[in-house]
C-alpha cells in the first residue's frame, strides 16, 4: 500500500496560500472548520493513480453548487435553495416566489433524523440521509422531495506522517527516499461492498415508500468509487428515467493541477439512474464472478512440488 496526499487544506501541500487555512484548521471549500483537522487531506492518490476525493467538503465547494445541480436535475431549473429558517421567515413575510427548495442537512440549519422500523418499540437507532431537498409551495406544503447521500472514500492505515510534516511546514520524504513521498496507507475499496451498497439499497427502499419522493435517491461519490460500484454490480444495470424507487449515481473528480495559490476545480464527471431493485439484485447475485474452480486450482498449485 502507498498513499500520497494531493490536496492539503484545499491546496497543494506546502503552498503558502494554504498557510492561514492550515493554522486555523479551516476548509476553503466550505469556509468553515475542517472536518478532519488532524489530517487535512482533501484528495489523495495511490502510486500511479489519479487523485481521489476523500472528504465530502471537497464536493461542497462553490456554495454547495452540487445541491443546486441536483435540484435543477430533479425539479427543473430556476429554483432557489433556502435554509429552513429562511423559508419560515419568507412565509411569514409573504414574499416567497414558489420556486424555493428547502435544504435539510449539516450546516444548513437542520438535519432530519429518521426513525428505523425497530424504534417503534423504543429499541432502534435513528439514521440520517445526508441531504433532503424539499420543493414546497409558498404556504409550506410539500410538493416534491428527493434525498441525496454523499460518500467519498475511506482509507486503510494512516497517512498522518505526511500531515504532521506538512503542518510543520516541511516536505515529506518516505523511507524509499521519494520526495514527495508516500505513506503506508491505502484506499478502502472493500467498504463499497460492506457498507456503501447495503446503505444505498436500504435507504432507496425507504424513500420509494414516500409518495412525494418523485425522483428517488441521489448518490454522490468520487468518480473512482462510482467505477468500483459499477464493477461490483457487474456493469449490466439497466438505465431508467428518474422516478419513485430509482437511484441516481452522480460522480465527481477534481480538475487538473493548478499553479501555486490556486485550488483545483470540482468536476462533475457523470450520472447514471437505475432502480433500487436492479441494484439489490446485482448486489446479491453478482455476474462478474471468477471462473469456477479457482479455489481448487489455487490449493492444488500451492501443494504441488
Amino acid at each position: 500500500m502507498a498513499l500520497q496526499v494531493v490536496e492539503f487544506f484545499g491546496f497543494r501541500p506546502l503552498d503558502p496560500a494554504a498557510a492561514a487555512f492550515v493554522a486555523d484548521r479551516k476548509c476553503p471549500f466550505i469556509n468553515d472548520a475542517c472536518s478532519k483537522p488532524n489530517h487535512g487531506a482533501c484528495t489523495v492518490c495511490q502510486t500511479g493513480g489519479d487523485p481521489v476525493i476523500c472528504c465530502p467538503n471537497r464536493i461542497y465547494e462553490n456554495g454547495y453548487q452540487f445541491l443546486q445541480d441536483i435540484a435543477d436535475d430533479a425539479f427543473g431549473g430556476g429554483h432557489k435553495l433556502v435554509r429552513p429558517d429562511e423559508f419560515k421567515s419568507g412565509m411569514q413575510r409573504g414574499d416567497l416566489s414558489g420556486n424555493e427548495v428547502v435544504i435539510f442537512g449539516h450546516r444548513w440549519g437542520r438535519e432530519l433524523p429518521l426513525p428505523s422500523a425497530s424504534s417503534r418499540v423504543g429499541a432502534g437507532k435513528q439514521y440520517y440521509v445526508d441531504w433532503i431537498l424539499a420543493k414546497v409551495n409558498p404556504v409550506g406544503e410539500l410538493l416534491e422531495m428527493t434525498a441525496t447521500e454523499v460518500q467519498t472514500i475511506d482509507t486503510t492505515g494512516s497517512y498522518r506522517d505526511q500531515s504532521e510534516m506538512f503542518m510543520a511546514g516541511e516536505q515529506y520524504t518516505d523511507k524509499q527516499g521519494r520526495n514527495p513521498g508516500f505513506s503506508n496507507a491505502g484506499l478502502n475499496w472493500e467498504n463499497v461492498n460492506k457498507r456503501i451498497l447495503p446503505q444505498v439499497i436500504y435507504k432507496g427502499h425507504v424513500l420509494r415508500r414516500e409518495h412525494k419522493c418523485t425522483k428517488g435517491l441521489y448518490f454522490v461519490c468520487p468518480e473512482q468509487v462510482y467505477t468500483r460500484i459499477r464493477e461490483r454490480l457487474g456493469g449490466n444495470l439497466h438505465d431508467y428515467p428518474k422516478g419513485p424507487g430509482t437511484i441516481t449515481f452522480r460522480s465527481y473528480t477534481v480538475g487538473p493541477d493548478v499553479p501555486l495559490g490556486g485550488t483545483r476545480d470540482t468536476v462533475f464527471s457523470g450520472q447514471f439512474t437505475t432502480t433500487v431493485d436492479q441494484v439489490a439484485l446485482a448486489f446479491t447475485s453478482p455476474q462478474n464472478l471468477p471462473d469456477m474452480g479457482v479455489y481448487e486450482n489455487a490449493i492444488s498449485k500451492a501443494l504441488s512440488l
